[in-house]
């Protein structure tokens, strides 16, 4: 098993909970580091906020909570709103996932 995940320019260091993109450290909470870990793991997968719910929250989902949106939305400004290209997507009606977009695939 690696210590280090990388995707484009973004890296994990496992072992430190440090999270870098472009070189610069981003500061992650706890938790925010343990939602950017699942999605990087499960990189190109929708991963529904039921299953984010349970593994990073260890809670059954709700869906009255937005507690998962909130998360996504604190993640994407620390990782993606300063930096190309971005790397959270939503999928509208299904949940989140974590990939590099190839801006020529027509899918």
């Amino acid at each position: 098993m690696t210590d280090q995940i990388k995707v484009a320019d973004l890296t994990l260091d496992l072992p430190r909970h440090r999270a870098t993109r472009a070189g610069r450290k981003i500061n992650l909470s706890h938790k925010e580091f343990c939602l950017l870990e699942l999605l990087v793991r499960r990189q190109g997968e929708v991963l529904p906020r039921s299953l984010i719910a349970s593994q990073v929250w260890d809670m059954n989902f709700d869906s009255d909570t937005n507690v998962i949106d909130v998360a996504i939305r604190r993640l994407r400004a620390k990782i993606d709103d300063d930096y190309e290209p971005k790397l959270i997507h939503t999928v509208r009606g299904l949940g989140y996932k974590l990939e590099v977009e190839d801006d020529h695939d027509e899918s």
